[in-house]
């Protein structure tokens, strides 16, 4: 079975699940929309959730709305609670609920959300020290998907947020080429010629490299408050035309600062190397001292 075939028939499966949840809601609909409220709850507790997370999401749903209409608000943010755990990203909309809901759902979203911005991350980091990148670049993209979503006190998670947009680049960079289209077959006629493959040199390092662009960026708020200074070093690859086309960490300035001058080195610009006097790729290490 292709894989086409298989995200075909996943997706199938997904929506004949909604689908399923749907029309298991519908006395639960029609209840509420009777104000029989507590006929309602009773009906959800007889449920069985399916595996599809988004019938679940819209069980607890209609969860809150009967609890918030009982005057029961307390069980409502702890079923609240629940959903934004299952699901950060999730907001009723204007046309599904009521102002009162939608405050409620807002008040247990910057109560919860900050603990689960940082366990996501801390989960996405785990992954990438595991060298399970594409584990790591789901966890910081949606790391980053909530914290740009949060309701209020997305300015507090800034660091949080370039640190993981940093790794997210990293991720993305050490994820394994893919492989070159494999050539035509030979002829019947041809005669295969097995020639020896050679790793890439690194360019070697000259001193008549003259730096044009190497702007560092500032180091992150909570770093800039301390006293003392941070020293590292990195070495870029330099092409010919004076461009860099490769980074390295060579001494670490600090965990939250690598991923951002990794980034930024990459736009730096050079007066390439010259050997009788034709432009040459070459190598140079940059020392890094800060002092906030």
């Amino acid at each position: 079975m292709t894989s086409t075939v298989r995200a075909t028939l996943a997706m199938l499966l997904v929506c004949a699940a909604s689908a399923a949840a749907q029309d298991t809601l519908a006395p639960v609909r029609d209840l509420y929309a009777s104000a029989e409220y507590e006929q309602a709850l009773a009906t959800l507790a007889g449920l069985r959730p399916g595996a599809d997370a988004n019938g679940v999401v819209e069980m607890d749903r209609y969860r809150v709305l009967c609890l918030i209409a009982l005057g029961r608000s307390i069980e409502a943010d702890q079923v609240i609670e629940s959903i934004v755990h299952a699901d950060p990203l999730y907001q009723p909309r204007p046309s599904d609920a009521a102002p009162r809901v939608r405050a409620a759902f807002s008040a247990v979203r910057r109560r919860v959300l900050p603990a689960v911005v940082r366990s996501l991350y801390a989960d996405a980091k785990g992954a990438f020290d595991r060298k399970a990148f594409p584990e790591a670049i789901e966890g910081f993209e949606k790391t980053l998907r909530v914290i740009d979503n949060l309701d209020e006190g997305g300015d507090n998670f800034g660091d949080l947020r370039m640190l993981a947009a940093g790794f997210l680049d990293l991720g993305r960079a050490s994820l394994p080429a893919p492989p070159p289209p494999s050539a035509p077959p030979a002829a019947a006629t041809a005669r295969i010629v097995q020639e020896p493959v050679t790793a890439a040199a690194t360019p070697p390092s000259y001193s008549n490299v003259v730096a044009k662009r190497q702007d560092l960026p500032p180091l992150p708020f909570s770093l800039a408050k301390t006293t003392g200074e941070y020293r590292g070093a990195i070495e870029v690859d330099i092409d010919e035309h004076g461009n860099v086309v490769g980074t390295r960490l060579l001494q670490s300035v600090h965990v939250l600062y690598d991923p951002m001058l990794l980034k930024a080195a990459g736009d730096w610009k050079y007066e390439p190397a010259r050997v009788d006097g034709r432009p040459t790729p070459a190598t140079k290490r940059v020392e890094i001292v800060l002092r906030p």
